[in-house]
C-alpha cells in the first residue's frame, strides 16, 4: 500500500483554482480518495468521476455524502484520475497518483488521452511562458510510451522540459516540435532554458519552414536522446542564433542550419548529414558522431587549416549519458543511470535496447523533493542513502546540500532551480571527494551572495573507474532579482576525473530592472578547476569580470568552448589582470604550473559596449610540450573602434582589436 499526502496548490484542468490538502491512498487493486479539505467548503452529495489518464474519457463511478470514497478492484490504480464534483456540478477536487507523486507542474500524458486536449494544454503553457525569460514557473511535460502524432505541433517555451517516458526514444512518437523565439525577426539569441529528450519526431523529410523540426535555440537548451525523421533545423527563418548542444541523438533526415554561431554535437548518428544547410558561422564541433551512407562525409572533416569552421573528432574519450526518468515494463517509474563508456561513438541505444546501465526504482530509492522542502530534510534523505529527484520549482537552500555518499544522484525535472538562501553564503551543493556522483538537469541561480553555486571538494583521490558526472548544469548570476548579488565563482571543481557534459555559466547581461550592471551582479570567475584529469564537453561560459575559466588542475581537456567577454567593462584601469600589468582577462586561463592540457574547438568573442577596452589574450596557457591548442577562433561582435582582443593566445596571432565587426581570426593547431 502507498499513502501519499501533501498540500497542493492546484490549478484544476478546467482552469478553476482552489487550495487542496487532500489524500490519495493506493493499494494493489484499490484507490481511496480523501477530499475532506476541499469538501469543507461545500456539503451534500458528491459525484465521483474517473478517467484513465489526465485527459481520458470520464465516467461516473460513485456518489457519496462523505468526504472520502474507495474505488475497489481497479486494474491499474496508478493510472487513474479522480474528479470530485458537488451538487452544483462544480469541480472541488482532482486526485491522481501522478499528482501525488510529482505535483501539478509535471504533466504526464498517456496515449489513451484526448489528443486535442494534450495539444491545447501544451500550447497554453507555451503562451504562458513564451516571453517570460525570468519567470518563476517551471513545467515538465512527460509522455508515457505511445503514439501522440495526433496531438499535432508542440511548442516549447522557457522553463519547459519535454520528454518521453519510454525505455528508448522510439517508444514515444510526436508529430513535430518548435521553439519559437520571443524576440523579433526570428532572433533566437535569447532562446534559453528549455530541453527535450527521449522521444521521436515523426513526419515528412522536407525543408519546408513549417514542416521542419525546429529546435532553434541558443544556450542552455539541450537536445538529448531524440530520434528525428523530420529535417531538423536549428534556426528560425533568417534570424540570428547562438547555440547549442546535441547528444545521443539519431537523425534520419538532415540536421543543421545556416547561421548558428556555433554548435556542439556528441555521440550521435547523422544519416544524411546537414543536407542543404551551410553552417556558415564560427565554430561547429562533431565528436563521437557517426555518419550514414547518405551523408557528405567530405564536409565532416577538420578544415580549419583551410579557413573552415568544422572540427571532427571520431571518439569521445570518456562519458556517461545523463540519467532520465522512464516507465519500466512493470509500470513503475524508474531512473535510468547509463553506464560509463570509453572511446565511444554513436548513440547508446537501439530500437529494442535502452543501453547499458542500471534502473533505479523511483519510489524506493529516491526522495522526491517538492518546493518548500528544507535543505535539512534533503540532507537527512542524502545521509540515509536516498537519491534526490526535484520536481519543477525554485528551491532556496538555507544550508548547502551535502553529498557524502558515492554514486548519489541529484537530478531535476522541469527546470529545477536551486538558490543558495539569503543566510547561506557558502553554496547550493557541496560534494565530497567520493566516487560516481551525478548532478544533472539543474539551474543554479544566485539571488543572494555566496562563495559558489556548486563546489566539488578536493581530496586527492583518483576516480578513474567511477568518475563524477555533471550534466546539463546551468548557472545564472544576476538577472532574476532586482538587487545586488556577488558570487566568487559559479562552480569550483576540486575532485579528480570529473566529467562535465554541457554547462552554461552566465553572468547575466540582461534581466529585470536593477538586476544587472558592473557594480550590481559581480562575479570574477565562472569555472575554476583544481582537480586533475577533468574533462569538459560543451562548455559555455561568459560575461564574468575576471578569468571566465581558470584551470589549475593537470591533465584537463575541454572539447568545445563558447565565451563572450563581459559586455559592460567600463574602464580599462578597472579591468586589468596580472596585478594590473595586463589589459583585460583571458577567457580561458591555464595556470603556469600545469604540464598537460588540451583545448579543442573554441569560439571566443568580444562584445564590448565601451571603446578603449582591450583584452590582451583570449587564451593564456603555459608553453610546455604537454599543452595543445586545436581550432581556436576569435570574432569581434563589438562596434568598430579601439576595442577587442589583442591576440588569440599568449601574445601571438593578432586578433580583433581595432577591427570591424564580424572579423574572425583563428589558429589551426599549436603544440609547444
Amino acid at each position: 500500500m502507498i499513502r501519499l499526502r501533501k498540500v497542493l496548490f492546484v490549478a484544476l484542468l478546467c482552469c478553476a483554482q482552489f487550495v487542496m490538502a487532500d489524500r490519495l491512498t493506493v493499494s494493489r487493486q484499490s484507490v481511496t480518495i480523501d477530499f475532506g479539505e476541499s469538501a469543507a467548503h461545500s456539503k451534500g452529495v458528491y459525484t465521483i468521476k474517473r478517467s484513465v489518464g489526465r485527459f481520458g474519457p470520464r465516467e461516473v463511478v460513485g456518489r457519496t455524502r462523505k468526504s472520502s470514497w474507495t474505488d475497489r478492484k481497479v486494474s491499474n490504480p496508478r493510472q487513474m484520475y479522480y474528479w470530485v464534483e458537488n451538487e452544483s456540478g462544480e469541480q472541488v477536487s482532482v486526485l491522481a497518483y501522478d499528482i501525488e507523486l510529482f505535483g501539478l507542474d509535471v504533466r504526464i500524458y498517456r496515449p489513451t488521452d484526448n489528443m486535442d486536449s494534450i495539444h491545447n494544454e501544451v500550447i497554453r503553457v507555451h503562451e504562458e511562458l513564451f516571453r517570460t525569460d525570468f519567470s518563476s514557473k517551471r513545467y515538465a511535460e512527460l509522455f508515457q510510451p505511445g503514439d501522440y502524432r495526433a496531438a499535432g505541433l508542440l511548442k516549447v517555451p522557457f522553463y519547459v522540459h519535454l520528454a518521453g517516458l519510454g525505455r528508448t526514444p522510439y517508444e514515444v512518437q510526436v508529430n513535430n516540435v518548435h521553439t519559437p523565439p520571443h524576440l523579433a525577426n526570428g532572433n533566437g539569441t535569447c532562446t534559453f532554458w528549455r530541453s527535450m529528450e527521449n522521444m521521436s519526431v515523426i513526419g515528412p523529410e522536407t525543408y519546408d519552414e513549417e514542416e521542419t523540426f525546429k529546435w532553434s535555440v541558443s544556450q542552455a537548451a539541450p537536445l538529448r536522446r531524440v530520434y528525428a525523421e523530420r529535417t531538423t533545423r536549428h534556426q528560425w527563418g533568417k534570424g540570428w542564433v547562438s547555440g547549442g548542444f546535441t547528444a545521443d541523438c539519431y537523425f534520419a533526415a538532415p540536421v543543421g542550419s545556416d547561421h548558428q554561431q556555433q554548435w556542439y554535437t556528441r555521440n550521435s548518428f547523422l544519416e544524411k548529414g546537414r543536407g542543404i544547410f551551410k553552417e556558415m558561422k564560427y565554430n561547429y564541433v562533431f565528436q563521437g558522431v557517426e555518419l550514414g551512407k547518405d551523408a557528405d562525409a567530405s564536409t565532416y572533416v577538420n578544415n580549419w587549416d583551410k579557413g573552415g569552421n568544422v572540427t571532427f573528432l571520431p571518439t569521445i574519450p570518456v562519458i556517461r549519458e545523463k540519467p532520465f526518468l522512464f516507465v519500466d515494463e512493470d509500470g513503475r517509474y524508474k531512473v535510468f543511470r547509463p553506464a560509463l563508456r570509453r572511446n565511444s561513438s554513436g548513440v547508446s541505444y537501439t530500437r529494442t535496447f535502452m543501453g547499458q546501465g542500471e534502473a533505479l526504482d523511483l519510489e524506493r530509492e529516491f526522495f522526491i523533493a517538492h518546493p518548500g522542502v528544507t535543505a535539512g530534510t534533503l540532507n537527512e534523505a542524502l545521509r540515509s542513502g536516498k537519491h534526490l529527484l526535484f520536481v519543477p520549482g525554485m528551491y532556496e537552500m538555507e544550508e548547502p546540500l551535502h553529498v557524502t555518499r558515492p554514486n548519489t544522484i541529484v537530478m531535476g525535472l522541469g527546470w529545477t532551480t536551486l538558490i543558495p538562501g539569503e543566510k547561506n553564503s557558502d553554496t547550493a551543493i557541496r560534494v565530497d571527494d567520493v566516487d560516481g556522483v551525478t548532478i544533472a538537469s539543474i539551474l543554479f541561480d544566485a539571488h543572494y551572495s555566496s562563495h559558489t553555486l556548486v563546489t566539488l571538494a578536493q581530496g586527492g583521490k583518483r576516480h578513474v573507474d567511477n568518475p563524477t558526472l555533471l550534466a546539463d548544469l546551468f548557472f545564472r548570476v544576476g538577472g532574476f532579482r532586482p538587487a545586488p548579488v556577488h558570487v566568487d565563482c559559479a562552480i569550483e571543481i576540486g575532485s579528480n576525473d570529473v566529467i562535465g557534459d554541457h554547462f552554461w555559466i552566465w553572468r547575466a547581461d540582461h534581466g529585470v530592472k536593477k538586476s544587472v550592471g558592473w557594480e550590481v551582479n559581480t562575479a570574477p570567475v565562472g569555472l575554476h578547476v583544481v582537480g586533475d584529469e577533468v574533462t569538459m564537453y560543451a562548455l559555455f561560459n561568459e560575461h564574468f569580470q575576471g578569468y571566465q575559466t581558470l584551470w589549475e588542475g593537470d591533465g584537463g581537456r575541454t572539447y568545445f568552448y563558447q565565451c563572450e567577454s563581459p559586455y559592460d567593462a567600463r574602464e580599462q584601469q578597472r579591468y586589468m589582470s596580472e596585478d594590473g600589468k595586463r589589459c583585460g582577462f583571458a577567457a580561458y586561463k591555464v595556470a603556469e604550473h600545469v604540464n598537460r592540457h588540451e583545448a579543442v574547438g573554441f569560439g571566443i568573442y568580444d562584445v564590448l559596449f565601451q571603446t578603449n577596452i582591450r583584452i590582451e589574450n583570449s587564451v593564456e596557457v603555459p608553453e610546455k610540450p604537454g599543452i595543445r591548442l586545436y581550432h581556436i577562433c576569435n570574432n569581434s561582435l563589438s562596434a568598430a573602434g579601439p576595442r577587442g582582443i589583442g591576440f588569440i593566445y599568449n601574445g601571438k596571432v593578432k586578433s580583433t582589436y581595432n577591427t570591424w565587426r564580424d572579423n574572425r581570426t583563428y589558429i589551426d593547431e599549436v603544440k609547444f
